[in-house]
C-alpha cells in the first residue's frame, strides 16, 4: 500500500506541472502566444488566391498570383502578379492604415478607415478577404477575448470588439493546445449574423517554421470562398524599407 501510495505521489509531482500549464492559461495569455507562434521579424511569401464564387463548385475558380511581404507585427505588403489585368496592383498596410495602388490608373488612394470601406474586398480581385481580413495590428489591440470552452485538445476564444468602429461585431477563435495554431475564426456582423469562416486547411514546415500553407475563408452570405496557398516562404531575411513606405511601395 505504502509503495503504491508513493507511485501515486510520484507521477503526481511530475505531470502537476504540464497540468498546470494548461490549466492556467487565461484568454490574454493564449491570445499572446499564438500571436508570438506567428511572429517574424520579416517575411517574404509566394502565393496564389483562389476565388469560387460558389463554394460548391470547385470548377469555376479565378486565379491570382501575389507576392507578400511583412514586418513585424503591424506592416504588411502585396502585389500582385498575375493575371495580366490587374498586374502591378500594390495593397500596403500599417496598422490600422491601408493603401491601395491601381496600375491601370496608376493611382494610388488610402482606404478610408470606416467599417464600411474595411468590410470590402480589393477592387479587380473580390473574392472573400477584406481590406479588414488582409491589414495588420494585434488581435488583442483590436479585441478584448474571453474563454468560451476549454477543451481537451483546443481553446475556444470569443473576442469582442474594442472599437466602436469594427467591421465585426465579434469573432470566434478556435486554438490547438499542442501547438497554439489557429484552426479557424468565425466572424459575425450586426447586419449578417455569422458571416464568415476562416479554416486552416493545411500546415507545413516552411523556412524552418510551422507555417498555415492553405487557408479557405467561406462567405456564409454569399455562398462563396476564396482560398489561400502559400508556395514558398522565408523569413528574417532584409527587405528594403519602401516596401512598407506609403510614399515609395508602388514606385
Amino acid at each position: 500500500m505504502i509503495r503504491k501510495t508513493r507511485f501515486f505521489l510520484l507521477c503526481a509531482i511530475l505531470l502537476f506541472p504540464a497540468f498546470l500549464a494548461h490549466c492556467g492559461e487565461d484568454a490574454l495569455s493564449i491570445i499572446r502566444k499564438v500571436e508570438e507562434k506567428q511572429s517574424v521579424d520579416t517575411s517574404k511569401s509566394q502565393l496564389s488566391i483562389l476565388v469560387f464564387p460558389d463554394a460548391g463548385d470547385e470548377k469555376n475558380v479565378r486565379t491570382f498570383t501575389v507576392l507578400s511581404y511583412s514586418q513585424g507585427d503591424e506592416d504588411s505588403y502585396m502585389e500582385f502578379l498575375s493575371p495580366r489585368t490587374i498586374r502591378g496592383l500594390k495593397l500596403l498596410s500599417k496598422g490600422d492604415d491601408q493603401w491601395v495602388y491601381f496600375s491601370s490608373t496608376g493611382r494610388c488612394r488610402k482606404i478610408a478607415s470606416s467599417s464600411k470601406s474595411k468590410k470590402r474586398s480589393v477592387k479587380g480581385v473580390g473574392g472573400d478577404f477584406s481590406y479588414e481580413d488582409l491589414g495588420g495590428g494585434k488581435l488583442e489591440e483590436k479585441y478584448s477575448f474571453e474563454i468560451r470552452r476549454d477543451g481537451k485538445t483546443e481553446w475556444v476564444l470569443e473576442g469582442m470588439p474594442k472599437k466602436e468602429d469594427s467591421v465585426y461585431s465579434k469573432i470566434v477563435i478556435y486554438v490547438h493546445k499542442s501547438n497554439y495554431m489557429i484552426s479557424k475564426i468565425e466572424y459575425y456582423t450586426e447586419e449578417e449574423g455569422h458571416y464568415k469562416d476562416l479554416r486552416t486547411d493545411e500546415i507545413k514546415i516552411m523556412g524552418g517554421r510551422e507555417t498555415a500553407t492553405r487557408m479557405s475563408m467561406l462567405n456564409h452570405d454569399k455562398g462563396s470562398k476564396t482560398t489561400i496557398v502559400i508556395h514558398s516562404a522565408e523569413y528574417d531575411t532584409p527587405l528594403d524599407d519602401k516596401y512598407f513606405n506609403p510614399a515609395r511601395f508602388y514606385k
